[in-house]
């Protein structure tokens, strides 16, 4: 028996040790155009450019890979045609500072795109199509995975009406601003002869949900569209919870793309995943049809809701108990969060 182990242990040591770390190349490729933008029937029509490259979290905007000189136009059929301009507090973002100028349903529109180098890129003409009314929000409460450390959740519902006509699609955008402690629970301050520890440490802090929820209705059409789950909103402290949901109108081709991008984004690398696919945008060179860009410039109509989730229906010291996993963080809200707000958002209607 003792010398069944020691050869045991003489293999896994023979495996180990011819085990060498490989040192893989990147691979290098030309860097490409990426370009990521929208018009809709409100105001503020917007585009991003960028080229592909290094990004990481803690610089998502390289400065040699951001464009901030270019000309950028959209244009309707009719020839009307807006030039957009760098935002000086968004590097690589191009907006109007008029708001006037709106989309209007059933028109089309172009993106051109003149980098600093003399090269230009279009988009294929976008149709803004209409969009059904989006019905006030609703919100439902569901525990989280307690096992695997997962907070409670408030499911955020979306109802509305396809329209008869066949061939409407949909994406939704998500925004929530989650209530957020650090130090200590606001009814548990702890006690300080010097006065308060710190005065930061009550916030809200915006949360986003993916722009890849789309949707078609060839399976529903002319049906209510009732209770979708469009986001899941963590419930990270006890107070007001602030939700804000966009639906567009897309056209065929940009539901395509979203869908394509959605599939490739939740890849996990099982025997089940769709194979990968190049993900062909709407933009590209001039000169050269066959050189694309990456992302996509569209036209939607939008509906649009809001809804304050009050939480006054969570106890608020079981929540305490429960949530001892979520201890609060040192320091205040400014050095754990990006963009808290210290009061709540203007604009949010009462439950």
């Amino acid at each position: 028996m003792h010398l069944r182990v020691f050869t045991a242990y003489l293999c896994v040591a023979a495996l180990f040790s011819c085990v060498d770390e490989v040192q893989l190349p990147i691979r290098q490729t030309e860097r490409r155009l990426v370009v990521e933008g929208l018009i809709t029937d409100g105001p503020f029509p917007w585009v991003r450019l960028t080229y592909t490259g290094y990004y990481n979290s803690s610089n998502p905007a390289p400065p040699e890979l951001v464009i901030n000189d270019a000309l950028v136009q959209i244009r309707d059929e009719e020839g009307r045609s807006v030039r957009l301009v760098p935002d000086p507090f968004a590097p690589a973002y191009y907006g109007l500072r008029d708001s006037s100028f709106v989309g209007k349903v059933g028109r089309s529109y172009t993106l051109s795109v003149t980098l600093p180098d003399g090269s230009r890129y279009e988009s294929r003409p976008e149709r803004l199509n209409p969009v059904p009314p989006l019905e006030p929000l609703r919100a439902r409460y569901r525990r989280g995975l307690s096992e695997l450390g997962q907070p409670d959740l408030y499911d955020i519902l979306v109802d509305t009406q396809d329209p008869s006509a066949l061939g409407n699609y949909y994406r939704w955008s998500s925004l929530a601003y989650v209530p957020r402690w650090t130090e200590f629970d606001p009814r548990h301050p702890p006690f300080n002869p010097f006065g308060p520890i710190c005065g930061t440490c009550s916030c809200w802090v915006p949360s986003y949900g993916p722009p890849t929820d789309v949707l078609s209705d060839a399976l529903i059409n002319g049906n209510r569209i009732s209770g979708r789950i469009v986001y899941s909103v963590p419930i990270m402290a006890v107070s007001a919870y602030y939700v804000q949901i966009r639906q567009y109108s897309l056209t065929r081709a940009a539901y395509q793309y979203w869908n394509l991008f959605e599939q490739q984004r939740t890849r996990t690398g099982s025997l089940f995943d769709p194979q990968p696919a190049s993900i062909e945008g709407n933009v590209r060179a001039v000169s050269d049809t066959t050189k694309l860009a990456l992302g996509f410039f569209g036209a939607s109509a939008m509906s649009q809701q809001r809804l304050t989730i009050p939480g006054d229906t969570i106890n608020y010291d079981r929540f305490l108990i429960n949530g001892k996993r979520f201890i609060p963080p040192t320091g205040d809200c400014y050095t754990n969060f990006s963009q808290p707000i210290l009061v709540p958002p203007q604009g949010w209607p009462p439950r």
